[in-house]
């Protein structure tokens, strides 16, 4: 049941387009905004990802950063878990510690805060 859940959230993330915010956990200030296919910074308001298809990339390049498996965030050039979904928090894979909170929980805005505090 839980699987099936997390993959519902997981399409619909993928279907729906619209603005949400990505703040740290520990401070909870925003730092980031998803609006449809861009991530911008949330203070400057400037592209720094793109969505192509199960793809994030770079803005100016379009060197593919990470693609999402189920619950996890993967690095593309490496294969290599970096963090997990989890309802609205993303967690640091290896540390198992919330680092982020998403206000629209979903593979997306997971992905966007991932490429942020890791790469």
């Amino acid at each position: 049941m839980k699987t099936l859940l997390t993959s519902i959230l997981v399409l619909l993330s993928y279907c729906t387009y619209s603005q949400c915010y990505i703040s740290t956990y520990s401070g909870n200030q925003r730092v980031l905004k998803v609006d449809g296919d861009y991530v911008y910074t949330y203070s400057g308001n400037q592209r720094q990802y793109k969505f192509d298809g199960e793809y994030l990339v770079t803005y100016n390049t379009y060197k593919r950063l990470l693609k999402f498996d189920g619950q996890y965030i993967i690095q593309y050039s490496t294969n290599k878990r970096l963090a997990k979904m989890q309802g609205e928090y993303l967690i640091e894979y290896n540390g198992n510690k919330r680092i982020a909170k998403l206000d629209c929980p979903g593979a997306r805005s997971a992905m966007a805060a991932t490429a942020y505090f890791f790469l």
